[in-house]
């Protein structure tokens, strides 16, 4: 692939495949639920109140459309009431030639080894076919790992199904923020997510990648059903999705949530015993379960109230 062309690719997906990262992930492994369950009009938002300030945990959906604008109010507010906003990854910088850089380095196989080299002669073939209905020349990703092509075809399918990072709720409250002046912190960097997709195997990869092909035509659905979970504030029903779709997967599923978890909350800790109010804006899935932040924060003896 030409230098250029190499480069807007890059550029392109590292504002795809950074941003979307979990969604993406999320949605390939996402499991189907029969019903909805009582939100009691409640949204993805929750808060922790001390002696000496107040901290938001708001649930972002890291890809959306137009039409999913406005937001609910009480979000707006929760961030006007901000001195400081945090996010997974400072967003500024996905676009850098360092952020291209690093993903370059970590998403190029080893000792000038191609796709065809990492992965099942059936998992290729699924790959060719998927691109020939996407309209994508395979050569795009034949210097790549699996995991990284896996999460660029979700990462461009939902593209193509309407919904783009730069509706994203995080991409919104960011940009908010740097018109508002507000502090911007992060948690982790762009390094630090894509080390968790290259630590798995290449049998992971190629599993990974096969089951991102086997159901990329189902994608809609599955993603429309979070998306109503979010919307409706019912962090039961986003739970089932997420547990029931890791329950085969447990090392993937640490990984992204508990492990991450476990680090951001020796921040989050920080957040909390500070005079300023803060508003924590991470995916909604790393708000439920017994490995989500608000069951960790309750853990530790905090009243954690859904908004």
């Amino acid at each position: 692939m030409p230098k250029s062309i190499k480069s807007l690719f890059l550029t392109t997906l590292g504002k795809l495949v950074t941003t979307g990262l979990i969604t993406a992930l999320v949605v390939i492994y996402v499991s189907q639920v029969t019903h909805l369950h009582a939100a009691e009009s409640k949204h993805f938002l929750w808060s922790v109140e001390t002696p000496q300030n107040q901290v938001y945990f708001l649930g972002s959906i890291h890809v959306l459309s137009a039409d999913d604008y406005p937001l609910p109010q009480v979000m707006n507010d929760a961030f006007n009431q901000a001195d400081n906003v945090v996010f997974e990854l400072n967003i500024n910088d996905l676009e850098s030639l360092e952020s291209q850089a690093i993903m370059l380095e970590i998403a190029t196989p080893p000792d000038g080894k191609t796709l065809l080299d990492l992965i099942s002669d059936e998992t290729y073939h699924l790959v060719q076919k998927t691109m020939e209905k996407l309209q994508y020349p395979i050569q795009i990703f034949t210097n790549f790992k699996p995991w990284f092509v896996s999460m660029s075809l979700m990462s461009l399918q939902l593209q193509n199904l309407g919904f783009d990072p730069l509706y994203g709720v995080d991409r919104y409250f960011f940009e908010q923020a740097i018109a508002q002046d507000k502090t911007i912190m992060s948690l982790e960097t762009m390094r630090d997510q894509l080390k968790i997709f290259d630590s798995l195997s290449w049998e992971q990869q190629d599993e990974m990648l096969r089951q991102t092909l086997q159901e990329i035509d189902t994608l809609e659905d599955s993603f429309q059903q979070m998306l109503q979970a979010w919307k409706s504030g019912d962090k039961q029903t986003l739970e089932d999705l997420i547990i029931t779709g890791f329950k085969d997967y447990p090392e993937l599923g640490n990984r992204l949530f508990r492990d991450r978890h476990l680090k951001w909350m020796t921040e989050i800790q920080n957040f909390l015993q500070d005079d300023k109010n803060y508003l924590v804006v991470v995916g909604a899935g790393h708000l439920v379960g017994e490995d989500g932040i608000v069951q960790m924060l309750r853990d530790q003896g905090y009243s954690v109230q859904q908004q």
